[in-house]
């Protein structure tokens, strides 16, 4: 990847002994060292041989500041300092580059021989003015014919064509051009710069305010546009006219760029005010170009008149004329002709720049590197060879002193060889010696591993402090191209800087070839194998440890502002069973002082990815956050990939229709709520690394919360079980019911109302069974449900907060399909018909339900006799008795009918009761929504939806009414239940919002799935509801009777 460079951290050591000094790694301001950007150790006078030359290879800061730092010997030329950025950068157009120096502050310019010594030309224009005045600047200038079709296959030197056409056009002609003309310009080159974007990208309003404020329209289209349109009118615009080339690659985006702009501004020719002959007889316009040749203009729209073609050059002289005006005359000796081709300029300077030109046709057309131009010296001028070829012996001393984020040609002073010095990145290259490792002391043994350059070996580190040391190796494939060791050694470089539990930690380094990376090992390898090779022995608290403590080690990467680009499960290691550490920081940048970085080139991996990075290749911490999202998704799955099946060209276009990645099966909401939130599309509304390591940390405690009282739960079931193999005919003693209410939710969570408690109890896997897989959140249907808790135990720990209220825990059939239990009241438990291998779910948060876990041979209870005076109606739901729980696997002749506790309704007379009767005609209005929502287009969801609040609203203005009758000490519960039943129609109009939002989408089941999960939740609680109303009733005939 092509970028600028500075020189000043890599020109301030002291001599340390020249060209055989090693460049070690270490931290930035270290002993012996300054920061160094390459660990190259100079005498302090080199500061002075370092030139600054802008050029047009893209790199990550703005255009203006592409830039390479040299450093030059007396006897280095200006040919030697051109072949040499072109090697570093695969420029193959050579014989096409030339150098050109500018004075920033007048007209002055002056184009630089190959032939010329840098020393010289610096010692003669610095004279004139300061050096920070001058700018040297390599530029595309020599043309061959057909060159678009020449560069079309050679990459490099047509991205440095563009990006130098570009920026002329922008500070030359852009501003006197057609807004047409300005709008198609900017528009390609938003398609070239953003290529993965899709082509209606810019419709989407937060896309194009990214481009307008992160980016800058300015980098696009010229001020004069930019000021002549309303804002408005200008987003219109750049979107219309984008869509025009909304399916241009990067390539056929150069070319139709270059087709627009061309009429306007011929780039591949110069003109230049001159006189043919000796004196000023006819006035022209001398054009030079690959096409024209050598021709003339008389006037302005006139034909050209050609003069010459560059392979009949001979060859070329300049001088001025001796005259008070300092004239320049050229002079051509072109074959065929009877005398020279002589053409006066207006000062020396052009006729040297034209001389400069032609000479540079006349190589390049004729495939030599010897100049045409035959120069007349003068005491102080002297003409240079070209480089010579390096020794082998100079080569292998450039190797050992190419330090890793430093090219040098030598070091010497004396030398012939230009040194570049391009620093990539942002990163400084600290050179002190504590990481190197001397090769002897590492023994490698196994591969265990590949990566992007090379294979991870485990090794053995011998030392004094540890004589035998696990260790991993990281080996590079081809540590002898210096572009592919620069990048294998980064990561060495960005892992130095971290100390954290839960990074993986450097131990040293070999930048010796062949060059090795020695890291701690970790030796259950990577996450993603250990969670498919441990799936069903993993339970739930671990892979949320393993969240957590991942969250943590970002956290602090988010404080060292770094950004990691490359978080996913495959690049996380595990060190033991209980912690895993972040690796793989082949892709981690430092930011600066910059709030992003972006990425020009490389493979990126798509599918983890946060939109902005795809579109604009722009990473934040917001960014790694939406990477972190998907890498928990990977967790909860067991190592499943995202986004399955998908091409990585359609997953910008699925995020952009607003599909995420589903909730995981055993996936708490609030976890799922959590991710969720880490891919919200405005990366402004992602929470930062701070704050999910400590809604983490929650989510962690409840669930280990929730698997002691299930461990506790499954003892105290064994302990019931146990008691049958006493050989006893009589029925064991049925114990109290205990009441274990959910853990509240953390503040800034956001629960789904149907789950209350978050977790299914025997949903999770333990160490000896497979984990069950609900089918999304229908089961097959079951007729009853156990509201008994409702009744027996009040809810006092609901919170007012409409995010945060805790619904009743909902047991084993998901009440979906309700009709059966309405109309069956001789029924028996459901807990124990669901199979889960038919993907039924599971009892879900209530902590009194002992159901053991992989347990296949317990049998289900027996049907229980319909209780005395049963209703039909309501009160047939809650028929389940409390001792069915306990009783589960227990032999049904152990059963006795007399053991069976009073219902949870309360056998009251219920004529004339408005509060039952709206109770049962809002459990009517959802079975009816539930039983038409499936096949139902999303238009009709609003008047279902309506019917359901409409009999709430009836339910709850009878409550209202019913009130003063009953004990004020009930009043305050009876008022709980009912703003529950408010957040529960919330729920469920958020849910219907939100399946119409994403029809025909992959996601439009689940929403739909959801909207009845919330209807379900809505019924419950209005049966709780009854239940509270029915204990006030209860309490008060208890009070009215005489004692």
């Amino acid at each position: 990847m092509a970028s600028s460079s500075y020189l000043e951290p890599s020109l301030n050591h002291s001599a340390a002994g020249g060209c055989g000094v090693k460049s070690r790694l270490g931290m930035p301001g270290g002993p012996g060292t300054s920061g160094s950007a390459g660990g190259l150790e100079r005498p302090p006078t080199s500061m002075d041989r370092v030139l600054k030359i802008f050029h047009y290879f893209e790199t990550n800061s703005e255009p203006s500041t592409w830039a390479s730092n040299i450093r030059h010997g007396d006897a280095t030329d200006v040919r030697g300092v051109i072949q040499k950025i072109a090697e570093i950068h695969k420029l193959r157009c050579v014989s096409s580059l030339g150098l050109r120096l500018t004075h920033l502050h007048s007209d002055a310019l002056h184009w630089l021989h190959p032939d010329l010594g840098v020393s010289h030309i610096r010692e003669k224009y610095e004279k004139q003015h300061p050096q920070e005045e001058w700018r040297y600047e390599l530029r595309i200038r020599y043309f061959p014919k057909g060159y678009l079709s020449h560069f079309s296959e050679d990459k490099p030197s047509l991205n440095y064509l563009y990006h130098q056409v570009k920026s002329d056009y922008m500070q030359q002609t852009a501003d006197r051009v057609d807004q047409d003309v300005a709008l198609k310009l900017g528009c390609l080159e938003i398609r070239r710069f953003f290529r993965e974007m899709p082509g209606n990208a810019l419709d989407k309003k937060s896309n194009y305010e990214l481009l307008e404020k992160d980016v800058g329209l300015r980098r696009f289209f010229p001020k004069s546009l930019l000021d002549s349109l309303k804002a408005k009118t200008l987003r219109k615009q750049i979107q219309q006219t984008f869509k025009q080339f909304a399916n241009l690659n990067d390539e056929q985006s150069i070319h139709k760029f270059f087709e627009i702009l061309f009429p306007i501004y011929p780039f591949d020719k110069e003109c230049f005010k001159c006189a043919l002959g000796s004196s000023w007889v006819i006035s022209v316009e001398l054009a030079i170009g690959p096409e024209e040749g050598i021709s003339y203009l008389t006037d302005k729209g006139s034909t050209p008149t050609h003069l010459a073609n560059f392979n009949q050059v001979q060859s070329i002289q300049y001088s001025a004329l001796e005259e008070k005006d300092r004239k320049g005359m050229l002079q051509l000796n072109v074959a065929g002709a009877p005398e020279p081709l002589t053409v006066t300029t207006a000062s020396l300077t052009t006729a040297e720049n034209m001389a400069d030109l032609i000479d540079g046709y006349c190589r390049l057309v004729s495939s030599v590197p010897r100049s045409f131009i035959v120069r007349v010296h003068k005491d102080g001028d002297r003409a240079l060879p070209s480089i010579p070829k390096v020794s082998n012996h100079e080569k292998r001393m450039e190797k050992r002193m190419d330090g890793v984020r430093t090219r040098a040609v030598c070091v010497s002073e004396t030398d012939d060889y230009a040194e570049i010095i391009d620093e990539e990145d942002t990163y400084t290259m600290p050179s002190t010696r504590d990481y190197e490792i001397q090769r002897e002391c590492i023994e490698l043994g196994r591969c265990i591993g590949e990566g992007q350059f090379g294979d991870v070996h485990q090794g053995v580190y011998i030392s004094s402090d540890n004589p035998a040391l696990s260790v991993a190796v990281k080996t590079c494939k081809n540590s002898t191209s210096d572009s592919v060791r620069e990048k294998f050694l980064q990561e060495a470089l960005t892992m130095r800087q971290f100390d954290h539990p839960h990074i993986v930690k450097l131990m040293g380094v070999i930048t010796e070839n062949p060059v090795w990376i020695i890291m701690e090992l970790c030796t259950l390898g990577e996450l993603r194998s250990f969670l498919q090779v441990r799936k069903y022995s993993l339970d739930l608290a671990s892979l949320i440890l393993f969240s957590y403590q991942l969250s943590t080690a970002l956290a602090y990467l988010e404080s060292k502002r770094f950004v990691h680009r490359d978080i996913a499960a495959r690049n996380v290691l595990v060190s033991t069973v209980d912690c895993v550490k972040l690796g793989d920081f082949g892709l981690s940048r430092y930011m600066e002082d910059s709030s992003y970085y972006k990425a020009s080139k490389g493979k990126l991996p798509i599918k983890w990815m946060a939109p902005e990075s795809i579109n604009f290749r722009r990473f934040t911490t917001a960014s790694d956050v939406w990477m972190f999202g998907v890498c928990m998704w990977e967790i909860l799955m067991f190592g499943v990939k995202p986004f399955q099946g998908v091409k990585n060209n359609d997953v910008i276009g699925r995020i952009e229709n607003g599909e995420r990645l589903a909730m995981p099966p055993q996936c708490p909401p609030t976890l799922y709520s959590l991710m969720t939130k880490c891919w919200s599309y405005d990366p402004s509304k992602r929470p930062r690394f701070n704050e999910l390591k400590t809604q983490l940390s929650t989510i962690l405690e409840e669930e280990r919360l929730q698997q002691k009282e299930r461990s506790r739960m499954e003892m105290r079931r064994q302990v019931t079980v146990s008691w049958d193999s006493g050989g006893s005919d009589e029925a064991p003693p049925k114990p109290s019911r205990p009441g274990y209410p959910s853990p509240r939710s953390s503040e800034g969570f956001y629960p789904s109302p149907q789950h209350p408690g978050h977790y299914q109890m025997a949903g999770y896997p333990g160490p000896h069974t497979l984990p069950s897989v609900p089918s999304a959140l229908y089961p097959p249907p079951a007729p009853m449900v156990d509201t008994h808790h409702a009744h027996t135990h009040p809810r006092h720990h609901i919170h007012t907060h409409s995010h945060t209220q805790h619904l009743p825990q909902l047991h084993g059939a998901d009440m979906a399909m309700w009709g059966s239990a309405v109309e069956k009241p001789d029924t028996r438990s459901s807990r124990g018909s669901l199979d889960r291998d038919e993907g039924g779910l599971q009892p879900t948060g209530s902590q009194h339900i002992y159901q053991p876990v992989g347990k296949p041979d317990h049998v289900a209870p027996p049907k229980k006799p319909p209780r005395p005076g049963a209703q039909s109606q309501v009160g047939s739901l809650a028929c389940l008795n409390t001792a069915d729980s306990y009783n589960d696997g227990v032999k049904p002749w152990r059963l006795q009918p007399q053991e069976i506790s009073p219902p949870p309704t309360a056998n009251l007379d219920r004529s004339n009761d408005k509060v039952y009767e709206n109770v049962t005609g809002l459990v009517k209005a959802v079975i009816e929504m539930s039983s038409k929502i499936q096949p139902a287009p999303p238009e009709e969801y609003v008047p279902m939806v309506k019917d359901v609040g409409l009999a709430l609203r009836t339910l709850l203005a009878t409550v209202d009414e019913t009130l003063p009758q009953l004990p004020a000490s009930t009043h305050r519960e009876i008022e709980m239940a009912q703003k529950l039943l408010n957040s529960d129609l919330a729920e469920l109009i958020g849910k219907m919002k939100l399946a119409q939002q994403y029809v025909m989408t992959s996601l439009q089941q689940d929403y739909k799935k959801q909207m009845l999960t919330a209807a379900h939740a809505l019924a419950v609680d209005a049966k709780n509801l009854l239940d509270v109303i029915d204990q006030s009733r209860l309490k008060m005939m208890a009070h009215s009777r005489p004692h």
